[in-house]
């Protein structure tokens, strides 16, 4: 089973690059969303980099659909 977070070596193959300041700056110019470890490493969610990259649809991911419109409505017209 895969991590929720990109590894060192998937990072390196995204960016192209094996410096952490490096992916940073890769990561930030292209809008990317990340949050930094203590040691500095960019951590990349791996929906989210499959989202930005195209391979997975950003509907079929949301596990909250939106709430089922009900099928009758009650009267209220005769209550006082």
């Amino acid at each position: 089973m895969q991590a929720e977070i990109l590894s060192d070596d998937e990072l390196a193959d995204l960016t192209g690059y094996k410096h952490r300041a490096h992916q940073r700056k890769w990561l930030k110019d292209r809008n990317w969303v990340f949050i930094e470890s203590r040691g500095g490493r960019p951590l990349v969610g791996r929906m989210f980099a499959r989202m930005k990259l195209g391979m997975a649809n950003a509907t079929v991911s949301d596990q909250n659909p939106p709430p089922v419109k009900p099928a009758w409505t009650p009267d209220f017209s005769r209550v006082n």
